[in-house]
């Protein structure tokens, strides 16, 4: 039985329009749409750039019903009716459901179905969903019905084109403290904390869930978990060999080229993460055509990603690839000022600056400390009989041999030519010579050259032991050249 549909009456679109809230005024406008059909239920549902939807606003229909339909499109996917809407773009009438050829439930013959698309950028952002039972959806209901569904449509569009400004803002915000924080020098932990605060940022205003970073290590070749945003997780250092060639990520890396993945089951290369993910994308983060890290983002959904997040996150990888470059070049610049740019140890000037402070610290704190100035013997005839490539080589070999006993808490400079200091905190000289009598003792194959194997010699200085002396670097380094005297291979400590 058909029954007349009512008329909207021009104050109530008005009305519509004034409501302070955009939540109100859409649910007004579906109530609105409501009492306009008889019988009818109504339901407004957005639906996001991934496909997911979700009902903002309904009438007539139980809270209970909207979950479970949620539930369902979440679970099962868009409906048909639906899916033609989005695809078609245009709206989609069904006077009769029994019409359907898919429709298996019994349904009154009189049911009645609509959808109405609402667009912006040419893509369907939300459907206004009208079904009835007492009146069938013809034309001339669609005629009442369009102008509430063109209300209901201007206040998406206000509501999406206020909340992209705001996004906007957001976004420039972002990249305004990006660049200020690229401008500033900072050690890595200050990179980790920035790109942290970043992704942050990034993960809430643009909605991506799980975000890591990898920056790339060019001494050891490896990409290295930075910062991360997501859930929590304790795999900060975790680390990726570019040269496995294994993975999403490294690929991104190796290629500079984004690597977009839509559903990782049918992905070969694609490694399991920090998170169970379907989808991925990997975006290089790139400075002057040099790779220095990934941005890598996964989701536990099919097809989570598509190009236009590539080209929203662009101007955000090349941020970061810039402030990690910034951090790179700044550390580069202070080792090439305070390490020798042979074996890696602090230089003279870092020493005159660290060794002062180091025995200031033993004589606040009462604690003791020795110093261990070290040499080759023989080096001068390396140089002049093997060339000084072998002399440099050498060097290298003799300070992979230091760092393999040295502890974390001690400090190592090269003093000059063949020297090394070795400044040992909070170590009697006992200590000390049990210490350099494992470097003597310990194999190292690579320390021989032509001419035969390569000794030392040492000399031992100690805070406690020689507190009378003045200069406890000279005093080192006079021992050695006692222990020098005396041949090769020596240790002297008082």
């Amino acid at each position: 039985m058909a029954t007349s549909t009512g008329v909207i009456e021009l104050h109530e679109l008005q009305s519509i329009l004034q409501e302070r809230s955009h939540r109100k005024a859409v649910q007004r406008a579906v109530e609105v749409v409501a009492h306009l059909v008889p019988s009818c239920s109504v339901m407004l549902l957005r639906i996001s750039p991934q496909g997911k939807l979700r009902i903002e606003a309904w009438a007539n229909i139980a809270a209970s019903i909207i979950h479970s339909t949620e539930r369902s499109f979440d679970r099962e996917g868009l409906p048909r009716k639906l899916a033609d809407i989005v695809h078609t773009k245009k709206p989609v009438i069904i006077e009769d459901f029994r019409s359907m050829a898919d429709w298996r439930e019994p349904v009154p013959s009189t049911t009645s179905w609509a959808g109405f698309p609402i667009l912006l950028r040419g893509r369907v952002i939300a459907i206004v969903n009208v079904q009835a039972i007492e009146q069938r959806i013809g034309p001339e209901v669609v005629t009442v019905i369009e102008p509430v569904v063109s209300t209901i449509a201007l206040l998406i569009l206000r509501y999406e084109e206020a909340r992209e400004l705001a996004v906007r803002n957001q976004q420039m915000s972002i990249l305004y403290e990006m660049a200020v924080a690229g401008a500033q020098a900072t050690d890595e932990q200050g990179l980790q904390v920035k790109i942290d605060h970043v992704l942050e940022r990034i993960g809430r205003i643009l909605g991506y869930a799980h975000v890591v970073v990898f920056v790339h290590d060019p001494r050891r070749e490896m990409l290295v978990l930075k910062a991360s945003r997501g859930r929590e997780i304790g795999h900060a250092g975790m680390e990726m060999d570019v040269h496995g060639r294994k993975g999403v990520t490294v690929r991104a890396f190796l290629s500079s080229k984004p690597v977009l993945v839509r559903d990782t089951r049918m992905c070969a290369e694609f490694i399991e993460g920090l998170w169970p993910a379907l989808s991925e994308l990997a975006i290089p983060l790139l400075v002057g055509g040099s790779c220095v890290g990934v941005l890598n983002l996964e989701s536990p959904m099919v097809a989570a990603f598509t190009h236009s997040d590539i080209r929203l996150l662009t101007p955000f990888a090349s941020g970061l690839a810039l402030l990690i470059d910034n951090q790179q070049k700044t550390k580069q610049l202070r080792e090439q000022a305070t390490r020798d740019g042979l074996t890696g140890f602090f230089n003279r000037r870092m020493m005159d600056e660290m060794v002062p402070a180091e025995i200031q610290r033993a004589a606040r704190y009462h604690r003791d400390m020795s110093l261990a100035m070290l040499d080759l013997d023989g080096f001068k005839a390396v140089n002049d009989n093997l060339g000084h490539e072998e002399g440099d080589r050498l060097l290298r070999v003799f300070a992979g041999c230091i760092r393999k006993i040295a502890r974390a808490s001690d400090l190592v400079f090269r003093y000059g030519g063949d020297e090394f200091l070795l400044l040992l905190p909070e170590t009697t000289r006992e200590q000390a010579e049990v210490l350099l009598k494992r470097l003597t003792d310990f194999l190292c194959p690579e320390l021989i050259t032509m001419l035969g194997r390569v000794t030392f010699s040492t000399g031992i200085a100690n805070y406690v032991s020689d507190s009378s002396a003045e200069d406890l670097v000279k005093l080192a380094d006079d021992r050695l050249y006692e222990s020098k005297r005396l041949g090769k291979g020596h240790i002297t400590s008082h």
